[in-house]
C-alpha cells in the first residue's frame, strides 16, 4: 500500500523524510522496495523549502531484502515484493497519528497532506507537477475513486504527495539522510567542511561539497532532524560513506534513510518547446543577440533569441564564478541554455556552447620593406614611421576566445535539488527523460 506525505515543514523547521524514519521506526509493516524523495516544480512560489514530497510502499513483504537504512543501532531491510496489504482506513490512522505529532502547526504555509493508494498514478501528473501550479479542487477530482486522502489545514500537501505517486522513476539516483530529532544543535564549520569532504572522494556521489566557495552542501542550511545527506548513485557507496563519518567524527545520530530519488535528474527541463511558461523550466537552443552586462547586486544578463522571440539569459549573484561564463559570450554565439523561466528571463542552471562566434580586431599593418608596423594617421590611412610609405588596408586578425565549446554548469553553492550535474550526464545518457509527461 503507497502512502505519501507532503507539507509538513517550514523554512526553518522539521523536515517531511523525517516522518518516514518515525512511521519505519513506530510501525509494524513491512518495506516494499525504496522510499522516495520526490521533488516537484522549482519554480512553486509558496513551496517551504526544496518543494519534495515523500511515498513509501508498507505491507506484508516477500523475496529478497536489501538495506535501506539503520534506525536505532539497528538496520532497516526492504522487501522486493508485495505478498499482502494492510487495511487502508487503519493504515491512514496511523500516518495521520504521526503527521499531527511532528508538523510545524506554528506556521500558515504548512498545510499537511496525506494520500494512500494501492496503485501508483499515471506519469503525466508527475511532468504536470514539475512544470505547472496545480490546485487542490484539479487533485481532489483526480484521487476520486482512485485513493484515500486526508487534509490538514487546507491541506495543500496533497499535491504533492499525489505527484510522488506519479514519478516514473526511471531516472534516479539515492540520497542518504541522517536524523537526529529535534535537531542535531551545532557542529563547528570546520567539522562541516572535513565531514563534507569525505563522500567527495567516492565518484558515485554528487553535490557535496563546493571547494572554491568553502560550502558544505551535504549540512542543511535550517536546523532541523537532518543532520547531513550524501547524495549518489550507488547506495553501497552511501552506506560506506555513512560508517566512515562514524568512524572519523563524534555524531550521536538516531539513523538513517537512504531514499530513491529524482534529484539531479534534470526531469524539470522540457527541451525546446514551443510555447514558454512561466512555471516552466527548460532548455532551450539559441543566438546570443547582444552583449553581456552587470548590474548592482552583481547579477550578470545577456540578451538572447530563441526561435522568434527575444528574451533574456541570467546568471545572478550567487552563482558566483558562473557569471564569468555569461560574460564571456558575444552576438553570434550558438548556446543550450537550461534553467526555469519567468519573465522574460532564464534563471540559468546550466550553459552549452555549441558554436562560438569568432572575433576579430584590425590592427595597423607592417610596412614588407621595413618590418614594422604602422601608425594610424587617420581613416583608412597607415604610414610607415621608417620609409613613411601610406598603406590603406588593416590587417585582420582572429581574437583567440577563452571561451570553450562545451557544457558550464553553475558551482555547487547554487545548484538545485534537480539540476543535473555534468559528472552523472554519461550516467544518464541512455535513459530518457521523463519531464512534461502529458
Amino acid at each position: 500500500m503507497y502512502v505519501a506525505i507532503d507539507d509538513t515543514d517550514s523554512q526553518d523547521k522539521m523536515c517531511t523524510t523525517y516522518l518516514i524514519y518515525e512511521i519505519i521506526s513506530r510501525g509494524e509493516y513491512d518495506i516494499i522496495g525504496s522510499p522516495e524523495l520526490v521533488r516537484l516544480n522549482p519554480n512553486i512560489g509558496y513551496k517551504t523549502r526544496g518543494n519534495g514530497a515523500l511515498n513509501i510502499n508498507l505491507g506484508k513483504g516477500s523475496g529478497n531484502t536489501s538495506i535501506i537504512g539503520k534506525a536505532n543501532g539497528k538496520f532497516i531491510k526492504s522487501y522486493e515484493k508485495v505478498a499482502g496489504e494492510p487495511d487502508k482506513q487503519e493504515l491512514m490512522d496511523f500516518i495521520s497519528s504521526i503527521v499531527e505529532d511532528f508538523y510545524v502547526k506554528d506556521d500558515d504555509k504548512t498545510n499537511p497532506g496525506i494520500v494512500i493508494s494501492n496503485d501508483r498514478f499515471h506519469s503525466g501528473l508527475y511532468g504536470k507537477a514539475l512544470q505547472d501550479d496545480i490546485s487542490i479542487e484539479f487533485i481532489e477530482n483526480y484521487l476520486s475513486g482512485r485513493a484515500i486522502y486526508r487534509k490538514i489545514k487546507t491541506g495543500h500537501g496533497i499535491i504533492g504527495s499525489s505527484a510522488s505517486l506519479a514519478w516514473p522513476g526511471k531516472r534516479y539516483t539515492y540520497e542518504l539522510l541522517d536524523y537526529r530529532y529535534p535537531n542535531y544543535g551545532d557542529i563547528t564549520y570546520g567539522e562541516k567542511i572535513d565531514i563534507s569532504s569525505i563522500p567527495e572522494s567516492f565518484y558515485s556521489t554528487f553535490n557535496n561539497i563546493d571547494i572554491k566557495n568553502r560550502y558544505p552542501a551535504i549540512f542543511p542550511k535550517p536546523k532541523t532532524p537532518v543532520i547531513f545527506g550524501v547524495r549518489g548513485v550507488d547506495k553501497n557507496d552511501l552506506i560506506t560513506i555513512y560508517d566512515r563519518i562514524k568512524e572519523r567524527h563524534n555524531i550521536d545520530d538516531q539513523g538513517y534513510i537512504i531514499y530513491k530519488t529524482n534529484q539531479g535528474t534534470d526531469d524539470h527541463i522540457m527541451p525546446e518547446p514551443d510555447y514558454l511558461s512561466s512555471m516552466g523550466s527548460y532548455s532551450l537552443t539559441g543566438v546570443i543577440s547582444g552583449e553581456p552586462y552587470t548590474i548592482e547586486g552583481g547579477h550578470s544578463f545577456v540578451n538572447f533569441k530563441y526561435k522568434n522571440e527575444e528574451i533574456k539569459l541570467a546568471a545572478f549573484e550567487p552563482t558566483k564564478e558562473f557569471r564569468k561564463v555569461l560574460m564571456s559570450v558575444i552576438p553570434g554565439d550558438i548556446v543550450s541554455a537550461y534553467g526555469s523561466y519567468a519573465k522574460g528571463t532564464i534563471k540559468l542552471e546550466k550553459l552549452r556552447v555549441i558554436k562560438k562566434a569568432r572575433l576579430y580586431r584590425k590592427e595597423p599593418p607592417v610596412c614588407p620593406e621595413c618590418h614594422v608596423k604602422t601608425r594610424s594617421k587617420g581613416q583608412m590611412d597607415y604610414r610607415c614611421p621608417v620609409c613613411k610609405k601610406r598603406y590603406k588596408n588593416p590587417e585582420i586578425t582572429e581574437i583567440t576566445r577563452e571561451l570553450e565549446e562545451k557544457f558550464y554548469e553553475v558551482p555547487v553553492i547554487a545548484r538545485r535539488h534537480l539540476s543535473m550535474p555534468l559528472k552523472l550526464m554519461p550516467y544518464f545518457s541512455d535513459i530518457p527523460q521523463t519531464s512534461g509527461v502529458s
